[in-house]
């Protein structure tokens, strides 16, 4: 075996010394110069590893304030046992469960939503409930065998027509407390308002929008999961 120190690496101070000769195994020994060569690859993805994470990092924090900009919860809770009347019937959100941003607001006395110019994700569920006041006291309700059909709806307020199209509407339901859903993308070009409805048909004897039992209103009939998205 013979080793070399090169004049560059000796005035350098490093140690990358040429090594030739037949190794134990027979082959012939990798000299440090070509020991570095696949190396460098190594180092390379390893920056590029960096970089990768760095972007996300950035895009992480980027897409979070995005987020954070307006949104707001709203639900409709039950002070009181409400019945339902025949045709579409306002949902009475009550209650401000979340809210950050001006873009966004609700009158607690009237349901209605406030909602500026802009694009808005606008998610929501309604239910309805058969009760009756002598036997559903034990924390059960009368569930029917063949319930009314019913969904909900959103709309500007005043436009409850069968006439008017509504601008989004929410999955086919029943009044047995089967949740009627709706998550839609909407568009504003000017400040408006909108309000969330539910149609059950017109014998809507025996269903109710709210029920107050046990002293507690938490009883949730109604949601909206509001964002803007820009």
């Amino acid at each position: 075996m013979h080793v070399q120190r090169t004049k560059e690496n000796a005035m350098n101070g490093t140690e990358n010394c040429e090594i030739t000769g037949p190794s134990r195994s027979g082959g012939t020994r990798r000299t440090a110069h070509d020991r570095g060569g696949w190396l460098k690859p190594l180092s390379t993805f390893r920056a590029l590893g960096l970089v990768l994470l760095a972007a996300m990092s950035a895009l992480s924090s980027g897409t979070a304030g995005a987020l954070a900009a307006d949104y707001a919860v709203y639900e409709e809770h039950s002070p009181e046992t409400k019945p339902m009347q025949p045709g579409a019937n306002l949902r009475a959100l009550n209650r401000v469960i979340t809210q950050m941003g001006d873009a966004i607001h609700l009158d607690t006395e009237t349901g209605i939503v406030s909602l500026k110019a802009g694009t808005y994700r606008i998610s929501g569920v309604s239910v309805l409930t058969y009760f009756d006041a002598q036997a559903d006291t034990d924390g059960r309700v009368s569930a029917e065998a063949r319930p009314n059909a019913s969904y909900a709806m959103l709309l500007h307020p005043g436009a409850a027509s069968r006439d008017v199209e509504p601008l989004a509407l929410g999955t086919v339901s029943t009044a047995n407390m089967d949740p009627s859903l709706l998550d839609a993308i909407l568009t504003f070009d000017a400040d408006t308002q909108i309000m969330l409805m539910h149609q059950a048909g017109r014998d809507v004897g025996g269903i109710y929008l709210q029920v107050y039992v046990d002293g507690s209103d938490k009883h949730v009939m109604a949601r909206l999961v509001i964002q803007k998205l820009d």
